[in-house]
């Protein structure tokens, strides 16, 4: 009789422990689950999302004081700012340092009212920045091909430090999904397509360009029309560059025309991009209260126990 009792207490001991069991591995399942949303939700690293910063480079009308157009800045500056863009507009010191720092700030939008030359052997294109040329000023770039020497050809006798693909490939930051729209002479030509590579290559979406020698006067307007169609209009990106104008000039037995690339970026709206940036706010203000809360807890847990010249 004692037996049967010893043996039956040793069996509701078993039992129990079978129900401690189960409702650790039970704990357990949910404390893993809760770490899995914990890390997915606060700590898990977000993918940079499309900027409502805008940036308008004019080293045109820095470099030459005939070729401003603040009807053009302003035209785009608001437009850009009706659209909750925060817009930059930089004119002044636009030297080899300033382009250095290009791909710190996360823009959206590009607007690159710069010169542009296409080279003598017709290998690549180059961006002018408004600083004169010195030979004894930086010098590993000179070397290594990031900044090369240019001229324009009303004005043959100045020479201009110019930005090569290759300096952009070695700037510090990205482009990410920005839309660049390059504005000078063979910025996209056939060919030469270099400097949209670089863009894209560190993370730009679009890059917008000419094929052949453009006018500032020609180029302020179709690029106005440009982001007219893309912005105001919605129209996808292909459609706002099919909008703009061809422009010849007989002069020359040029002609010139807008085009984009990559080709997959036909469909792009910035309605999208705009949700995108909106979508990104909400979730980086949620994300920023989870990782606050996390560490506030943590704290308390521990308290008991390029290049410049």
């Amino acid at each position: 009789m004692a037996r049967k009792k010893k043996e039956t207490a040793q069996q509701k001991t078993w039992m129990l422990s079978k129900k401690h069991l189960v409702a650790i591995l039970i704990v357990l399942i949910l404390v893993i689950a809760l770490c899995s949303v914990v890390f997915f939700f606060f700590l898990q690293p977000s993918e940079v999302a499309f900027s409502l910063n805008a940036a308008i480079i004019d080293q045109l009308g820095e470099s030459d004081p005939s070729l401003s157009n603040s009807t053009f800045v302003e035209g785009v500056t608001s437009l850009l700012g009706g659209h909750n863009f925060t817009v930059t507009y930089y004119n002044k010191t636009l030297n080899v340092n300033f382009f250095k720092g290009l791909a710190k700030y996360n823009y959206g939008i590009i607007v690159l009212r710069v010169h542009s030359a296409l080279r003598e052997d017709n290998s690549t294109v180059d961006l002018f920045t408004s600083e004169k040329y010195d030979s004894g000023k930086y010098q590993w770039e000179q070397d290594h091909g990031l900044v090369v020497k240019g001229k324009y050809l009303y004005r043959p006798e100045e020479y201009y430090f110019a930005i090569t693909s290759l300096f952009l490939e070695n700037l510090e930051g990205n482009f990410p999904k920005s839309i660049i729209v390059a504005m000078g002479c063979w910025s996209l030509k056939s060919g030469c397509t270099q400097m949209a590579k670089a863009f894209l290559d560190r993370g730009a979406k679009a890059y917008v360009g000419w094929t052949d020698i453009i006018y500032p006067q020609d180029t302020d307007q179709e690029t106005a029309t440009l982001l007219e169609m893309f912005l105001a209009k919605n129209e996808t990106l292909a459609d706002a560059v099919e909008r703009t104008k061809l422009h010849a000039y007989p002069a020359y037995g040029k002609i010139s025309k807008m085009e984009f690339l990559p080709l997959s970026a036909r469909n792009l709206k910035i309605s999208d991009l705009i949700a995108e940036a909106n979508g990104s706010r909400t979730l980086t203000a949620f994300n920023n209260l989870g990782q606050s809360s996390f560490l506030i807890a943590n704290v308390s847990f521990k308290s008991k126990g390029f290049l410049t010249d």
